[in-house]
C-alpha cells in the first residue's frame, strides 16, 4: 500500500501518511497540484515558510510502461505567483515509486543548510555546509562518492541557494546526467527551505505492484510498439530536440533578437543535424541518450569537447532557441557552454535566455557577445547585482533595465515559438495556469491534422484548451511528452494508455479518462491562481505581440481577448 512521505524541515521529523481517497487515483502533476492547492495558502509569501514543496511520481511511475519515468516537482512559484508544477525526468520519480511513496511532501524550514537521505526506513536529516556554494556538477559528484551508484539525487545550484527566482531543481539520471525542472523557480523555494540536496536510496523497497499485472504488461507492449511505429520518433532517436531547430526557423517562429524577427541566418549552426555532426567527432559525445529506465526514445544528446570531456548533456531546442536565435548566437558549441553554466548554477535557460536577450536589447551587452553573456551568468557565483538580476529572469530584467519589451506572461519568459505565427500555442502562453510555458499545449502544424492551420486568427482556443488538458493528463501519468505525441496522431493508442492507467489503479476508466483528468487538474491550478488574485486580465501577451509584425511574414498575434477568454471561462 503506497504511503505519502511528510517531511517536516523546522523540526526535522517525518511520518508517514495512509493515502485519502481524493488522492488515490492521482498522480504526478494532478497529485502535486491538488496538495498544493490544498494546503498551500494561495496568497502566501512563495518564499516564506508557508509555501511547500511536493514531489511526486506519475501515476504509472516504477512500471514497465515505456518513458514513464518523469517527476512532478509542485509548488507555489516565486517567479510567476501563481501555482506551478515543473518537471523532469531521469531516475527518481521510478524510485520514489518503487519506496512506496505516493508523494512526499516537503514543508517548514531548516536552520541550517541540510541534505536528506531518503530511504524505506525514512528520512535522515544532515548539514550540508560542506556543498553550500557548490555547484549541482560538483554537488552530484561528492554525493555518489559518499552514497554509491545506485542513489538518485536532487539538488540546487547557487541561483537556488541565493533564491533567485528563475532558479531550477536538478534531477540525476540513472547514468549520472543532470535533467532540470527548470520552470518557475522552483530552485529558489528548495533553497528558501534551506535543502541544499536530496539523495533517494530504493534498496529494500516495496517496489509497484499493479492491480493487473497482465492487463498492464499488454497494454505497454501494444503502446511502445504504437509509439516506435511514428516517423516523429525516428528524427528524435536520430536528432533529439535540437531536430527542431530548422523545422521552426522555416516556418518564421524561431525567436530572433529578443522576438523581434522570426528567422535567424544562423539557424543551421544551431540545428540537430549540426550538432549530430560535432557529436560524431567527439570522443564519448552521444548523439542518442535515454535519460530514464524504459526510454525508447532516446531523444536526449550528450555533448562533449575535443579531449572527451562533458560540456553539457543534453542540450535541448528550447535552450538553442532562448540563448541561441534569441540572443543573436549562432553557434550551438558556444550555446553549449552557456547551458553547462546554467546547469550548474542551476537556472532555468529559458528565461535566462530570455534575461540576456533583454538585457542586449538594452544595450548592456553586444548582441551576440557569447562571452560577455557567459561572464554575466557567471558573475551569480560572486553575487554581482548585474549576475543577480539575471538570475531572476526576464521579466526582472526588464523592469530593472527600463526596456519596454518583455516577452514574458505571468512574469514567466515565453519558450522557443514565436506566437505570431504558431497561434495556438500563444493562446496557451497566454492562458496556461502556469505562466507562458509551451508544455502546457504547444500547437504545432502535423501532417496528422492537415485541417489545422497555426496562423489562422481564430479557432485557436478549442486547440490549446485540448492540448492543455492533454498535457496534464500526461504530466500526472508521469509519462515523457514525446512519447504522447504519437498517441495525438494515432488516435488507437489512447486507449492503451487508458488500459495502462486502469490496470495499475485497479478501476475500469471511462473512454474519455485522458480528457476528464486533464480537465480536473487545469480547473484545480486555475482555482488556486484565482484564490491569488489572478483574473483573465493576466491572461494576455505582451502587447508588442499583438502590435508588432515579425519581418519575414508580417505576422501579429491577432486572436481575439473573447477567444482568450473562452478557454476558460468565468
Amino acid at each position: 500500500m503506497k504511503k505519502i512521505l511528510r517531511i517536516n524541515l523546522s523540526t526535522q521529523a517525518f511520518n508517514f501518511e495512509e493515502v485519502s481517497p481524493q488522492y488515490s487515483q492521482l498522480g504526478g502533476r494532478g497529485l502535486s497540484s491538488s496538495i498544493v492547492s490544498a494546503e498551500v495558502p494561495a496568497k502566501c509569501d512563495a518564499l516564506g515558510e508557508n509555501n511547500k514543496i511536493v514531489l511526486a511520481p506519475g501515476i504509472l511511475s516504477g512500471t514497465n510502461v515505456i518513458c514513464s519515468g518523469r517527476l512532478s516537482i509542485g509548488t507555489k512559484s516565486p517567479l510567476t505567483d501563481t501555482i506551478k508544477e515543473s518537471n523532469a525526468g531521469g531516475a527518481v520519480a521510478a524510485q520514489l515509486a518503487r519506496l512506496g511513496f505516493h508523494a512526499v511532501i516537503i514543508e517548514g524550514c531548516a536552520s541550517e543548510s541540510t541534505l536528506m537521505a531518503i530511504t524505506k526506513d525514512g528520512v535522515t536529516f544532515n548539514q550540508a555546509a560542506s556543498l553550500q556554494t557548490k555547484g549541482n556538477y560538483e554537488c552530484l559528484e561528492i554525493l555518489r562518492k559518499e552514497h554509491g551508484d545506485d542513489v538518485g539525487i536532487i539538488s540546487i545550484g547557487p541561483a537556488g541557494e541565493m533564491q533567485l527566482k528563475a532558479s531550477a531543481i536538478a534531477v540525476s539520471t540513472r547514468d549520472h546526467h543532470l535533467r532540470f525542472a527548470a520552470r518557475g523557480g522552483v530552485g529558489a523555494v528548495m533553497g528558501s527551505k534551506n535543502l541544499k540536496a536530496i539523495v533517494i536510496n530504493d534498496a529494500g523497497g516495496p517496489g509497484v505492484t499493479p492491480a493487473n499485472k497482465a492487463q498492464l504488461d499488454e497494454a505497454a507492449a501494444a503502446l511502445a510498439k504504437g509509439v516506435l511505429s511514428h516517423p516523429l520518433i525516428g528524427g528524435l532517436k536520430g536528432l533529439g530536440t535540437p531536430v527542431l531547430v530548422n523545422m521552426i526557423n522555416s516556418t518564421g517562429a524561431l525567436p530572433t533578437k529578443n522576438f523581434s524577427q522570426g528567422t535567424f541566418e544562423s539557424a543551421e549552426k544551431l540545428s540537430g543535424e549540426h550538432l549530430a555532426e560535432i557529436i560524431a567527432k567527439r570522443p564519448n559525445a552521444k548523439a542518442s541518450h535515454a535519460c530514464m529506465k524504459g526510454c525508447v526514445i532516446h531523444c536526449s544528446n550528450v555533448l562533449t569537447d575535443e579531449k572527451g570531456d562533458l560540456v553539457c548533456a543534453s542540450i535541448e531546442y528550447e535552450t538553442l532557441a532562448l540563448l541561441g536565435s534569441n540572443c543573436m548566437i549562432g553557434d550551438v558549441e558556444d550555446v553549449a557552454r552557456l547551458n553547462h553554466a546554467c546547469n550548474d548554477l542551476g537556472l532555468d535557460t529559458m528565461d535566462v535566455g530570455g534575461a540576456i536577450a533583454v538585457a542586449m536589447e538594452a544595450g548592456k551587452i553586444p548582441w551576440g557577445d557569447t562571452e560577455a553573456a557567459l561572464a554575466l551568468i557567471n558573475s551569480i557565483y560572486d553575487g554581482q547585482t548585474a549576475g543577480k538580476m539575471i538570475g531572476n529572469g526576464a521579466q526582472f530584467t526588464g523592469e530593472t533595465l527600463g526596456v519596454k519589451r518583455i516577452p514574458t506572461v505571468k512574469k514567466q519568459c515565453l519558450s522557443g515559438y514565436d506566437p505570431r505565427v504558431l497561434k495556438g500555442t500563444g493562446v496557451t502562453y497566454a492562458t496556461s495556469p502556469m505562466g507562458a510555458d509551451h508544455t502546457c499545449g504547444n500547437a504545432l502544424p502535423s501532417p496528422a491534422n492537415p485541417d489545422y492551420n497555426p496562423g489562422a486568427s481564430t479557432g485557436q482556443a478549442p486547440v490549446s484548451k485540448f492540448l492543455q488538458g492533454y498535457f496534464a493528463a500526461i504530466d500526472s501519468l508521469g509519462l515523457c511528452l514525446f512519447a504522447s505525441l504519437p498517441i495525438l496522431d494515432i488516435p488507437e493508442l489512447k486507449q492503451h494508455i487508458i488500459d495502462c492507467a486502469s490496470a495499475v489503479l485497479g478501476q475500469e476508466l471511462d473512454e474519455q479518462y485522458v480528457e476528464q483528468l486533464g480537465e480536473s487538474v487545469n480547473q484545480t491550478e486555475r482555482k488556486f491562481n484565482t484564490e491569488a488574485g489572478f483574473t483573465k486580465d493576466d491572461d494576455r501577451l505582451p502587447e508588442f505581440f499583438t502590435k508588432e509584425p515579425l519581418p519575414d511574414n508580417n505576422a501579429i498575434f491577432d486572436v481575439s481577448e473573447e477567444e482568450l477568454d473562452s478557454v476558460y471561462p468565468a
